[in-house]
């Protein structure tokens, strides 16, 4: 291995460690009002554990692994090492496609490490599902009468000894004036559509007596709006995405890093990230749309485009990295 693939693998490890064990913490923050709360099982919190954790690993490698090679491939611009064997002949092309195998083995590795994480964690309806039946097991734990909440899917299982529990919420856009409450619930992938067996309705009226109520053995309700990732990608295909994306723009940016010259951690910075901001806010966008999962390709196009346009500025305007430097002078 090349001295540039063991610098780009290294601060690739880096940054990817770093960029995950921040999003870690930050979903280990989100996650300790349920720890805490008396009310939400332990069942429940796992899965949105994982899915948490898996947001975590897609965010740290689409931005981690070409943040952290632009970086190391700039120390190796700045201690010379470079420009001495580009003064051999060279090419910077050359140099890149050293580092090229242990850069993409590294993004599979990484891949391979999100799929870990699981599926259910990647649609939002199956980890609803999963939240769901994890808060009706706990029903099972308990002598007494008690009750499970299940946070973002909005509803509480009744647990009642000897009899099978059943779930409750608050009907939409009724607030405090409606309720339901069923023996099973089961939400589709993209959560537009619920199934209810055993459904009952209550309706109040201001004064607080009761306006409907409605019994039916089961029900579908559809037209919801959607909420969390698309389901429209399975997430084998998602984590390649990403992963190959991430790849792309690695190299995209050691290449412009060495052609350019670019010794200067902010610059470097700014090579790696601002591809990999675009492309990952192409995913988000994505995944809140009704477009196919053929619209995906959008994401390295968004990536690559970025890259091309920070190879013109450094081409034909030098001096559009130059204020990075100024205001980050080199220690």
């Amino acid at each position: 291995m090349s001295a540039l693939s063991r610098r780009a693998v290294t601060g690739a490890c880096l940054a990817v460690g770093t960029a995950a064990a921040l999003g870690l913490a930050a979903g280990g923050i989100r996650l300790l009002p349920w720890l805490w709360s008396p009310e939400v099982p332990l069942e429940v919190a796992l899965p949105f554990a994982r899915a948490l954790g898996a947001a975590a690993t897609e965010t740290a490698l689409m931005f981690g692994l070409p943040i952290g090679v632009a970086l190391a491939v700039a120390t190796f611009v700045d201690r010379g090492e470079a420009r001495a064997l580009l003064s051999l002949g060279a090419s910077p092309a050359h140099l890149v496609r050293g580092a090229t195998l242990p850069i993409v083995a590294l993004g599979a590795g990484l891949a391979l490490a999100s799929l870990a994480w699981g599926s259910s964690a990647d649609v939002p309806g199956r980890f609803a599902v999963d939240l769901i039946a994890q808060g009706r097991a706990s029903c099972s734990r308990g002598a007494a009468p008690k009750s499970a909440q299940v946070p973002l899917v909005g509803v509480t299982w009744l647990c009642f000894p000897g009899r099978p529990p059943r779930v409750t919420g608050k009907l939409p856009g009724l607030g405090d004036l409606g309720s339901y409450t069923a023996g099973a619930l089961t939400p589709s992938d993209d959560l537009r559509q619920v199934s209810f067996a055993d459904l009952r309705v209550f309706t109040k009226k201001l004064d607080g007596k009761v306006s409907l109520e409605l019994s039916v053995a089961s029900a579908t309700v559809r037209g919801l709006p959607g909420w969390g990732r698309s389901a429209k990608l399975p997430f084998t295909q998602r984590a390649c995405l990403v992963a190959a994306t991430a790849v792309g723009l690695a190299l995209g940016a050691a290449w412009s890093v060495v052609a350019f010259g670019v010794a200067r951690r902010a610059s470097a910075l700014a090579i790696g990230g601002l591809p990999a901001l675009l492309a990952f806010a192409m995913l988000s966008r994505l995944d809140a749309t009704s477009l196919g999962a053929q619209s995906y390709a959008l994401v390295p196009a968004a990536g690559a485009l970025a890259v091309a346009l920070v190879v013109g500025v450094q081409r034909f305007f030098p001096s559009g990295f130059a204020w990075l430097s100024a205001r980050f002078p080199r220690r």
